[in-house]
């Protein structure tokens, strides 16, 4: 039998992987840690936080952030429409610096949480903005240390990714591939060099920081109401309009749970995966199908050989790009401070993710994604 068992050339994954650690090399690099920059930075800033049934995780986040040793600052939260005890838990926290407020009812045409971050940012006070979600938690020196990256980079907006807490195998094979796809697929140095190109963009809306007037500028979460990856298409915005942008690790001063297993991560990540890739349908057909080649192809690949005795050229690339792809997931791993062995299940993780990213844009098509409790507008979905 002479078929060879593969669609793409193996080789041709081989020299994809060894660029994939190329770019997880430079971003290790060009990623600096929140907590190396200076502390410096006096200026007033808004913490904003939306929450919507977060009795659970709420309080924690909002005493960390009043918590903090910046010396000019507020922390404003929106319950936003909440049934369960988020507002009780927020009534029983006094400080001075805390400002709760009630969200409006939802227009016609928004989606909820652009929504909700779109009231607290007519709330704010500060020249800077900072956007959190209500399942983090912060290091008592975030603020000022953002506040000195800000500085620091001369930037407009920043972003940064939190430590994920991945406490069942449900969300080990769901979380981390988010942030894989972005340590180990955006070339950042690329990103930097084209600042107006949208396709070079990613942000984290667990921790978004906006000089005031650029988030005016840009038009806002207003700008973005309808979609849902609404922190990747501000970022998008942000950098269309000639504002400069910087992506940053926050592992050593944020933490969150995103989801707390496998079910709630399938809700969540069915709700952006499509969004991600602007709704366009042959990108995101690609690009998953692409995915799922570069974490079974190999393995397929080298099984199949191995039982022919056949070990020249395919069988090694195959073996090397499993080789490779799992050091890929390990220094990600490394970096963002996930568990070490995640890298072990990036083959299920893939697939897992690539099969979320396909429902994803099955459930868009068909104007079903929903997020707690709430359909999501139907967006204008383009083929290419």
């Amino acid at each position: 039998m002479n078929a060879t068992p593969y669609i793409v050339d193996t080789p041709d994954l081989l020299v994809f992987a060894a660029v994939l650690l190329a770019i997880v090399v430079s971003n290790s690099l060009l990623m600096r840690r929140l907590s190396s920059f200076g502390t410096g930075c006096r200026r007033r800033i808004s913490v904003l936080v939306p929450a919507r049934n977060e009795e659970g995780t709420i309080g924690p986040c909002v005493l960390s952030l009043l918590a903090q040793d910046h010396p000019d600052f507020e922390v404003v939260v929106l319950d936003d429409g909440s049934t369960d005890r988020t507002t009780e838990v927020l009534a029983g926290i006094d400080s001075e610096r805390l400002r709760v407020v009630a969200g409006e009812p939802l227009p016609a045409g928004w989606n909820g949480k652009p929504w909700a971050c779109s009231q607290l940012a007519e709330l704010a006070t500060g020249e800077l903005l900072l956007f959190t979600d209500a399942d983090t938690v912060h290091e008592p020196e975030t603020l000022r240390r953002a506040a000195a990256a800000m500085d620091s980079y001369g930037a407009d907006f920043i972003s940064a990714f939190p430590r994920n807490e991945v406490r069942t195998l449900g969300e080990q094979l769901t979380v981390p591939f988010i942030i894989w796809s972005v340590v180990a697929i955006l070339p950042l140095g690329l990103a930097y060099l084209l600042p107006r190109s949208g396709a070079f963009s990613a942000a984290n809306g667990k921790f978004m920081v906006f000089r005031r007037e650029t988030y005016d500028e840009v038009g806002g979460f207003r700008a973005v109401r309808d979609d849902a990856a609404e922190d990747l298409a501000l970022c998008r915005l942000v950098k269309a309009a000639g504002f400069k942008w910087r992506l940053l690790d926050a592992s050593d001063c944020v933490t969150t749970r995103m989801y707390d297993g496998f079910g709630s991560a399938l809700r969540g990540f069915s709700k952006n995966f499509f969004a991600i890739f602007d709704y366009r349908v042959l990108a995101t057909l690609f690009v998953w199908l692409w995915m799922l080649l570069l974490a079974l192809q190999p393995f397929f690949v080298s099984v199949i050989l191995c039982l022919r005795r056949d070990f020249t050229t395919d069988f090694q690339a195959a073996v090397a790009t499993i080789a490779l792809m799992a050091l890929v997931w390990l220094l990600v791993s490394i970096k963002t401070r996930l568990p070490w062995h995640i890298f072990l299940l990036y083959p299920v993780t893939m697939t897992i993710s690539a099969g979320i990213g396909l429902w994803s844009m099955a459930l868009t098509l068909l104007g079903r994604t929903s997020w707690k409790d709430r359909s999501l507008v139907r967006h204008k979905v383009r083929l290419v």
